[in-house]
């Protein structure tokens, strides 16, 4: 249980840097374009939609090669501290011998237990999923932070406020989270797991704990079709916002912008 709790807890964590790092990233490429009438030339080109996938798909790329870089180096390195350990166990027991109060064989014991414990997870079910789950959570909040961007120009303060309403949620998904890796089967924890805009960050911290598979199977449908929902949503108020200047975007704007017509 401790080893579950401990894998869900990094997992759920990298995917709530993530969704901050890369979706403020976008918000704030959108934002330097916009400013400095880039966007003008580019959109004489390409749409506004395939401009604004293009800035998402490009960062989403530089986030998804640091998580397989993650996924591959972890079990290396837990791979090359087991090896360690076991060769230097001997030494290791005599060095600890007499200058603690604690036995060296059950402390070698536990934390070979330990190792092959986490040896023993569905790292072939976890890592797909996570990587799932991660381009979903991406693509739903970077989106709408692509959104905020193209509806103000360079004023961090408008942006903050603007941005609240898409920070809420996951900074109550990572409290839902820590109580979920403790309960992953409470009624809080399955429906955040299956609720769009919690599930990309409660959901990876549960796997290790072996969810039933139609709570894995709904929440990845539900997410998907939900992000691809955010994804139109925010391209139709960024072809709008991306070439406004002189005045502030507002949710009550975003709803008329939705609306535009080609």
């Amino acid at each position: 249980g401790a080893i579950g709790a401990g894998i869900g807890f990094i997992m759920g964590f990298i995917m709530y840097m993530a969704v901050f790092i890369y979706g403020t990233m976008v918000m704030r490429s959108v934002m330097e374009e916009k400013t400095n009438r880039i966007v003008e030339v580019m959109v004489s080109s390409v749409k506004p939609f395939q401009l604004m996938m293009g800035k998402i798909i490009g960062v989403g790329g530089v986030g998804l090669t640091q998580v397989l870089i993650w996924a591959i180096m972890i079990p290396l390195l837990m791979t090359i501290a087991q090896v360690a350990m076991g060769f230097d166990a001997e030494q290791q027991m005599k060095m600890s011998q007499g200058a603690s109060s604690v036995n060296p064989e059950d402390t070698q014991a536990m934390v070979m237990a330990a190792m092959a414990e986490i040896g023993n997870v569905n790292w072939a079910l976890i890592l797909p999923l996570f990587i799932i789950y991660f381009l979903g959570g991406y693509f739903l909040y970077s989106s709408l932070f692509a959104a905020v961007g193209s509806a103000i120009g360079d004023d961090m303060g408008e942006a903050q406020t603007l941005t609240i309403p898409i920070v809420i949620p996951v900074v109550l998904a990572i409290y839902i989270m820590i109580k979920a890796v403790e309960t992953p089967t409470s009624s809080l924890s399955v429906f955040s797991s299956i609720f769009p805009l919690f599930s990309p960050i409660v959901m990876p911290a549960i796997l290790a704990s072996k969810p039933p598979a139609w709570q894995i199977i709904t929440s990845v449908i539900v997410l998907i079709g939900t992000s691809i929902f955010f994804v139109w949503l925010s391209g139709r108020i960024y072809r709008v916002g991306i070439l406004l200047y002189g005045k502030k975007g507002t949710f009550k704007e975003f709803a008329k912008w939705i609306f535009y017509k080609e």
